[in-house]
């Protein structure tokens, strides 16, 4: 009798050294995150890459905000196109004029292409001659990145 209860508790011993083994090798092999810096917002990138002093920090960030609001603003234009443009696969009886919506969201892409076109001019009239050369070489970064943005998928929604 004395014996069987040793070899019970032997195994109830050995099995809660089992999981103290394996629940330490989990912790222990687990991946640690990857300690990266914060990405560094574009905004400020630009802001060192072409040296700005205080004055011009001010009047950039200034800039910046008016773009991204025009930015939103379209943005949410367009939002408000598309619904009713996509709607029209449920209910054609609707008579939505889909090419008047096409186009008037293409018109939406245009401004939004003049607009950045005025924000860049007006970021260069508010630096110095030194500075244009760093301006020149950032249009590519400037321009890779809009079309990056274009380019991003959003992942699709549950049940799609």
């Amino acid at each position: 009798m004395m014996s069987q209860k040793k070899f019970y508790i032997s195994i109830i011993l050995g099995l809660v050294s089992l999981n103290m083994i394996l629940l330490a090798f989990f912790l222990l092999t687990k991946p640690r995150p990857r300690h990266h810096p914060p990405p560094r917002k574009f905004q400020f990138e630009l802001i060192e890459k072409l040296r700005l002093d205080e004055q011009q920090t001010t009047a950039f960030n200034a800039l910046v905000d008016e773009h991204k609001l025009q930015m939103n603003a379209i943005n949410e234009r367009q939002g408000k196109l598309l619904k009713p443009y996509f709607e029209r696969l449920v209910d054609a009886s609707k008579g939505i004029d889909a090419d008047s919506l096409l186009s008037q969201f293409q018109q939406a892409e245009k401004e939004k292409i003049e607009i950045t076109y005025q924000h860049l001019q007006e970021i260069k009239k508010i630096l110095h001659k030194d500075q244009l050369i760093d301006f020149e070489l950032l249009i590519d970064r400037i321009t890779d990145r809009i079309l990056s943005s274009k380019q991003k998928k959003t992942p699709p929604r549950e049940g799609f």
